[in-house]
């Protein structure tokens, strides 16, 4: 492996071992191969730290990092440990059950390099269940100023498919001020500070939602944080939306706040398939 690799890839994995060794060889088949794997077994008690080990002892493209006890922020906090080790010139994020194409490191890279501008990008992708099987293709907004635009309405780049550059920088990449979604709330960070976010138009990941997937647990403190993020969205010049957006969506909150749990899993598309 180079001393200075092109890209670190960093995958956070709390009692993952029901997938992790997919996720793990889907970075490893990857058609660009100037890259690290830092693997962070945050806490597991299962077989997590075994399958790690195993895979460490193959490749001498992946570190390990192991703690203890979860560090908590949904994982937030391990990618952080990640990141601050990662020796790459790009980062990548990559989740413990989710399954990369063999060519998105590679995509990724392409369109950074071709875009000085922009600082992270996502992609679009698929949604699998456990068995691996396609329920719904997602593809969002693409170019920064969409973003922005319809930042308040969703969060516009999904988390594992992060990629983005490693800049010096005075603080953690990631604003862990909520439990749930500080992804969101870091793409509103990354934002006042001026840096641009852009959607490579390709499916490059299959993102996993399962039954035993915690997506699906405490789904109405998880809405309701959601909320709260808009509220600080909205609060911003670039991403503020209009006040006919933020009349539909006081009524989604308050929907949200007088539905029972089990509703709100039934009525989402994906939550529905957790069930």
């Amino acid at each position: 492996m180079s001393v200075h690799p092109k890209i670190s890839v960093v995958m956070p994995v709390y009692n993952g071992e029901r997938f992790l060794a997919e996720a793990i060889e889907s970075i490893l088949n990857q058609t660009t191969t100037d890259f690290e794997m830092i693997l962070i077994n945050d806490g597991s008690t299962d077989g997590t730290g075994q399958i790690i080990a195993r895979y460490q002892e193959q490749d001498p493209r992946i570190q390990a990092i192991t703690n203890k006890k979860p560090l908590g922020k949904a994982g937030d906090l391990a990618k952080e440990m990640g990141i601050q080790r990662a020796k790459g010139a790009y980062i990548a994020i990559m989740d413990a059950d989710d399954v990369a194409r063999p060519n998105r490191l590679e995509r990724q890279l392409a369109f950074l390099e071709a875009h000085q501008d922009v600082f992270l990008c996502g992609t679009w992708a698929n949604y699998i269940d456990a068995t691996g099987t396609v329920f719904r293709t997602w593809k969002p907004d693409l170019d920064h100023a969409q973003i922005c635009r319809n930042l308040y309405w969703k969060n516009a780049i999904m988390h594992p498919t992060f990629f983005f550059r490693n800049e010096p920088s005075s603080g953690p990449f990631y604003e862990t001020k909520y439990t749930w979604y500080n992804d969101y709330y870091t793409q509103l960070k990354l934002i006042k500070q001026g840096k641009k976010l852009a959607n490579v138009p390709e499916i490059l990941l299959s993102y996993r939602v399962s039954g035993q997937s915690s997506t699906q647990s405490g789904i109405k403190k998880k809405v309701l944080e959601y909320f709260q993020i808009r509220r600080e969205i909205a609060q911003y010049p670039v991403t503020k939306p209009s006040l006919s957006a933020r009349l539909i969506v006081l009524a989604q909150y308050l929907a949200v706040s007088f539905l029972p749990e089990k509703w709100l899993l039934r009525f989402h598309p994906v939550f529905k398939k957790t069930i």
